[in-house]
């Protein structure tokens, strides 16, 4: 049987799903606040809070960045497939019921008094926790934002010349261009809120409206195709560099380091990535494929097995934080997944996730 040409990117995006889940049981068995974490445990093992901490940090580097890429790789396709209009309401269906759902279904089963200042919050300061589903209010809004740029140069086609993979030295420029105006997103988020207007940590997205950017040059120049073990073997050295001596070296000057590696980080792993999934993993057998028709889902629903199973551990949770981390990430990504799977098994949800 032949091989799908993008089976790679969906076996990336399940596999990044699971990651996400293990992130947020992470931050759940650990310090990052996100509504249920576990109680704090004594002293003499708080030390591993600092490897969660260390995990989230290497997670959050390039994950979502990664996810907005591979979403904005389709766009071209599917705009032109469907036209602007039924475009544009597909993504507000498959991506704004999701966040009416977070809003008035997950979020009153966890806290009715959240759920309700929560709404509030929007009103009176501008700012609304959307949870999960911040990365679907950006992905409509980001795709309105194609829409619109596509529509008003629709008279003005221009013939597109063939364009190579960006060389290392520009991809290097591009990442330093960005420092100063990633420490601008940091400033409008310490001004505005963590949650403005519904777009989550203003401090990424910079990078963030960045891979979209690429995602949809990407597919425009093909350059997935044309990508190579020099630009993975490249990305992963960049990474490594940025996170391990620039982040170190920033620091020590009082720097935020995520603001100054954060190009270097989300653009190298991505690279990198890419490319090992294309090589090794472009193919998709009977777990795979339903593994990756239920991420969506998987994703959306997250909060919810991981929220019961931090409730109910917490009565009798262990004293070590790795533990209460696997014990609060296996049943949250198999109870993730198991929700996706029967939510797409659902003749009217299905049509929608």
């Amino acid at each position: 049987m032949q091989v799908k040409r993008y089976d790679y990117l969906d076996n990336i995006k399940w596999v990044m799903t699971i990651l996400v889940i293990l992130h947020h049981s992470a931050a759940t068995a650990g310090l990052d606040p996100i509504g249920y974490n576990l109680p704090h445990v004594e002293e003499a093992m708080q030390y591993q809070y600092q490897i969660l901490d260390t995990f989230n940090r290497i997670n959050q580097s390039f994950f979502m960045s990664l996810f907005f890429f591979i979403s904005a790789y389709f766009v071209i396709p599917s705009f032109e497939r469907k036209g602007a209009g039924t475009f544009m309401l597909d993504k507000l269906k498959r991506l704004g019921i999701p966040i009416l759902i977070t809003l008035f279904l997950f979020f009153p089963i966890g806290s009715l008094e959240f759920a309700t200042s929560n709404l509030k919050g929007f009103f009176l300061h501008g700012n609304i926790d959307l949870g999960v589903t911040w990365f679907c209010w950006t992905l409509i809004v980001f795709s309105g934002v194609y829409v619109l740029c596509r529509t008003i140069s629709e008279g003005n086609q221009k013939v597109y010349i063939d364009k190579p993979f960006p060389a290392l030295w520009k991809i290097v420029l591009f990442a330093v261009i960005m420092i100063p105006v990633n420490f601008f997103g940091l400033y409008l988020m310490e001004v505005l809120g963590q949650n403005f207007l519904g777009f989550h940590l203003l401090k990424y997205f910079p990078i963030y409206v960045s891979m979209f950017y690429f995602g949809i040059v990407a597919y425009k120049y093909q350059w997935l195709d044309k990508l190579e073990f020099k630009h993975a073997f490249s990305g992963i050295l960049m990474w490594i560099v940025a996170t391990v001596f620039i982040s170190r070296l920033t620091s020590g000057f009082g720097l935020n380091d995520e603001m100054v590696t954060r190009g270097f980080t989300a653009i190298g792993m991505s690279m990198f990535l890419l490319y090992i999934f294309k090589m090794l993993f472009n193919k998709k057998g009977k777990l795979s494929s339903m593994l990756a028709r239920s991420a969506f889902a998987a994703y959306v629903v997250q909060n919810v097995p991981m929220y019961f199973t931090a409730d109910f551990y917490q009565h009798f949770m262990t004293q070590t934080p790795l533990i209460n981390f696997v014990v609060i990430a296996i049943p949250s990504v198999v109870g993730s997944f198991a929700i996706g799977y029967l939510i797409c098994k659902t003749p009217v949800l299905k049509r929608i996730f």
